[in-house]
């Protein structure tokens, strides 16, 4: 991921997703992302990638904040493995659900244009043959239809 994507996010998630999206991923039962794609009723293609690069950025930001927070010595980590508390991390479990909800946004809008992070990374040549391979299964699905 290039650093001047990384220096864009904000310091919060939920500031990212909006507070309708973060209580909805905040639940504590069990998290049904197409459920929450069908109570957005999203309209166009425009506001789809608008919702993909929120919660992307949402999702790299907790990642973040999940790695700040266990870093640790050695010692530390090694018993940190042992007992597996990582996945009860907030962080780690709201980067998680926001995974899963862009995954199924980009499975309901496959035509969906490339998000932010796409194109900054295409604009700093990271990940250069998955943009070229995304590109040609792009144009490949145009012509099928």
């Amino acid at each position: 991921i290039p650093d001047s994507y990384m220096a864009t996010l904000p310091k919060c998630g939920k500031s990212s997703v909006g507070d309708s999206i973060y209580r909805s991923m905040n639940s504590s039962g069990r998290f049904f992302p197409e459920n929450l794609l069908d109570c957005l009723n999203i309209a166009s293609e425009h506001e789809a990638v608008q919702l993909a690069d929120r919660v992307e950025a949402s999702m790299y930001t907790w990642r973040r904040k999940a790695c700040l927070s266990n870093s640790k010595n050695s010692w530390n980590l090694v018993k940190d493995l042992m007992s597996n508390t990582e996945r009860t991390d907030k962080n780690y479990v709201m980067a998680e659900r926001a995974e899963t909800l862009l995954f199924c946004l980009k499975q309901r809008y496959p035509e969906l244009s490339q998000t932010s992070l796409d194109i900054c990374k295409i604009q700093y040549n990271k990940d250069v043959g998955k943009a070229v391979l995304e590109s040609y299964s792009r144009v490949l699905e145009g012509l099928a239809f």
